[in-house]
Formats: structure tokens, C-alpha cells, sequence
């Protein structure tokens, strides 16, 4: 498979096959999609049909790039050709269906996740790039800071209780579930796992999939008389799930599992919404971990410049109540994406973790039982020492990774950048 470095060279490489014959010109555009989609790092490939074109676009870094318009002609017979490599019925054009399948590339086997869903314009199709070596990420890999990883490392050798990661779709949490699991897999415990589809293959460990019989709350039920020693439950979506998660944690088992909230004080609220008794929470839950990721700045183009006052009186907010600020907080220099041929012109080259994290201690359970409100169990966890997310996420901009829009694209700093407005 050619490979493909750029957006312009994707883009040129699809022009340079459009007097193959249909059939072939086919198959050479979607080599072409694949070899871009590799080279370039990824994850996504978007393929948007309206009334005038047909757009191809690259997710990187989890922001959407147009990479190149395909004819009409050649989209048609695109879609036949996805649809017959995921398994998906043909003539089937009004309902929305999801497979998969898998291709070489020169040095592993990628499996994509194929969706379709019909449009006015025709079907849209997303193909979404498994890449197997995420399964083997450890937790060096994911960004923690000091403090963080000191913490996170001493809570993986607990036996039992339940460590909550959350934050929206595509903010990491799967591959921090495995890189956590990682650590805590020995010879000597049993993981069973049971997740909505299992992405990655993990050698060692028991994994199951959600089906039609076989949901989250009967196969962690099932799961339970398997003997486990560790459990991982890909989400927590209602109170079966919720209370089935919370006893397995009471009952000597080490539970990693899923919610979809903004921040780390968000998840007791959600499980109480889920129907867990506020008493209960204290006794299973160990840590809830929060994230977030952000673009890297491009190590080879990146700018640095001396910070705005603006931008200083916002840092300086941000960080004032860090547990470790930094030495000098009146002389901030950050640094700005530019773009070369290495990053493909975006000024950013892969993604790093911000993070949060809430440990259970009596203050918080405390908190927990008398007043469940974000900023209540925030006050609360203080005086653990762990820096919120806002303050991890400023940390990496001081320190080159990424930068402050960047920041400020995936953690609100509104109400911060207001107060140094007014």
C-alpha cells in the first residue's frame, strides 16, 4: 500500500487514478482513502454525499479535515464496494446498518467499523480505523502527570471497588480502561470484560460482547459466576448496570467501568440519578478519573512567543489554586501551532490526556451522602492535592505540548476568561 503523508498527496493521488477503468478505479480509491487515512494518522474516515459533490474527510487528532471530493459515479459504486467488504446487505438503501472488516497494511492488520446511514443526497459512510497497538498502550502513554500517576498507580493495586472513567465521546476513556487494565493484569487474577463491541483484543484477558441477548446487565451477571478477579464494564447506561457494578465492587472484585459526564464530581450525581443509594457510593467507588484529550503541538514547526496579558491574567487564574503551581506565575511563554510537511499543515501531531481525578475518601463520602453537588464534592477533594483538569490541561500549554486554543476547545474556560474581562 502507497503510502500517503499528506492531505495534498491523497488528494492528488485519487485525480492521478480517475482514467482507471470503473471497476478498478474503485478499488484504487479506496486503497488510496486507507493509505491517506495511515499515513496520516487518522481515525476516521467520513464520506458525505449532497446535491453538488461528494465529500471525503480525515478525523485527526479528533478535529475533521476535507481531504477530496469524489464524482458521483465513482461514490455510487464506492458504497457498493464498503457495503460488500462489511458484510452489509446491498440493496438495503433506507435503513441504517454497521459491520465490519479488516485489511493489510504493510506492517499490520487494521480493522475498520463500518456505518451507514441513508441521507437525502444518498448514503453517508463512516469507517472507523481500529488500530491494534492501542490495546497494548501502558499508562507511560497516556499523559499522566506526576501526581496523577503516583495516585493512579497505587489505586490499581487495590483488590477491590470500582475506578470510573468518564468524560464524552472520543476523549480517551477506552484506551486509558486499557492501559489501567494493563497494569493490573498478572498471572495471578482473572479479567473478564464485557464491552460495546470490543475494539481492541487483549492477549490474556476474557472479553465479551454486547449482543442481542446479551446485554450489559445480564452479562456482568453472568460474568460473576465466572470467578473473575477484576471486572471491566465498557459503560454504565441504567440502574440494573449501575447497582450489579456497584455490588461486584462490595464483594471483592475490582471494577473498571465508564460514564459519560463533564468531570470527575460529575459521576456521583449521575449514579445517584442511576438510582445507587448515596451510602452505597462511598463503600464500592475507589477513583473516578476524568479526561479529556488535545492535539500535541507539532514538535518540529511549533512557535513559541511571550503571552498576552490577557492570556497571563487567565493562566494565572487557572492556576492559582494548582497544589504545585509554578515557581514564576507573572512571565508565561506559550507556544502556537504553525504547520509543516511533518504535521500535514495542521500544526498539531497526535494527542495527549488531560485529566482529573476524585479519590473517595470519608470527606468526599461525606459530601456524597449530605449534598451531591459538583462543586460541593470539588471543595470537598481539595486537599487530596490532585490538580482539576483546567490546571493539568495548563500545565501542558506552559510546557510546550499543546496550546492554549487547544485548551480552550476541549475544557470551558469561559466563566475564567470572563472574570479577567471584568
Amino acid at each position: 500500500m502507497k503510502n500517503l503523508a499528506t492531505m495534498e498527496a491523497v488528494s492528488k493521488h485519487v485525480d492521478e487514478i480517475r482514467t482507471l477503468n470503473p471497476a478498478r478505479r474503485v478499488s484504487a480509491t479506496l486503497e488510496t482513502l486507507f493509505a491517506g487515512a495511515l499515513g496520516l494518522g487518522a481515525s476516521d474516515i467520513h464520506i458525505e454525499p449532497s446535491p453538488v459533490k461528494v465529500r471525503v474527510r480525515f478525523r485527526l487528532d479528533g478535529v475533521l479535515h476535507d481531504v477530496v471530493d469524489l464524482e458521483r459515479a465513482v461514490y455510487d459504486r464506492l458504497i457498493a464496494r464498503i457495503k460488500l467488504l462489511a458484510g452489509l446487505i446491498l440493496n438495503v438503501k433506507n435503513e441504517a446498518q454497521d459491520g465490519r472488516f479488516t485489511f493489510d497494511s504493510s506492517q499490520k492488520v487494521i480493522e475498520v467499523r463500518t456505518s451507514v446511514i441513508p441521507g437525502s443526497s444518498g448514503e453517508s459512510a463512516v469507517m472507523r480505523l481500529l488500530d491494534p497497538s492501542v490495546a497494548s498502550f501502558n499508562m507511560d502513554q497516556l499523559g499522566l502527570n506526576p501526581i496523577m500517576y503516583g495516585v493512579m498507580t497505587e489505586e490499581l493495586k487495590r483488590p477491590n471497588g470500582m475506578i470510573i472513567t468518564t468524560g464524552p465521546t472520543g476523549s480517551g476513556k477506552t484506551t486509558a480502561l486499557y492501559a489501567f487494565l494493563r497494569q493490573a493484569h498478572t498471572p495471578e487474577v482473572k479479567v473478564i470484560t464485557i464491552e460495546d463491541p470490543v475494539e481492541y483484543k487483549v492477549e490474556g484477558i476474557v472479553q465479551t460482547q454486547v449482543e442481542e441477548d446479551y446485554s450489559f446487565a445480564s452479562g456482568l451477571r453472568s460474568i460473576l459466576r465466572q470467578d473473575p478477579d477484576i471486572i471491566m464494564v465498557g459503560e454504565i447506561r441504567d440502574n440494573e448496570v449501575a447497582e450489579t457494578a456497584v455490588h461486584a465492587a462490595q464483594t471483592g472484585h475490582l471494577v473498571f467501568t465508564t460514564l459519560h459526564t463533564n468531570n470527575a464530581a460529575g459521576a456521583f450525581p449521575r449514579l445517584i440519578d442511576l438510582g445507587v443509594d448515596s451510602r452505597m457510593i462511598g463503600s464500592a467507588a475507589n477513583i473516578i478519573l476524568a479526561q479529556r484529550l488535545v492535539r500535541r503541538l507539532c514538535e518540529k514547526c511549533k512557535k513559541s512567543r511571550a503571552a498576552t496579558a490577557e492570556e497571563s491574567v487567565l493562566m494565572k487564574r487557572v492556576l492559582s489554586g494548582h497544589p504545585k503551581p509554578p515557581a514564576n506565575l507573572d512571565n508565561f511563554t506559550v507556544f502556537e501551532a504553525v504547520g509543516c510537511e511533518i504535521c500535514g499543515g495542521t500544526g498539531y501531531k497526535g494527542r495527549q490526556g488531560i485529566f482529573e481525578a476524585i479519590k473517595v475518601d470519608t470527606a468526599v463520602e461525606e459530601a456524597v451522602i449530605r449534598d451531591p453537588r459538583e462543586h460541593i464534592i470539588v471543595e470537598a477533594a481539595r486537599s487530596q492535592g490532585i490538580p482539576l483538569m483546567s490546571e493539568d490541561g495548563m500545565e501542558k500549554v506552559l510546557s510546550g505540548i499543546t496550546s492554549l486554543d487547544e485548551l480552550e476547545r476541549v475544557v470551558d474556560l469561559t466563566k475564567v476568561r470572563s472574570d479577567t474581562r471584568g
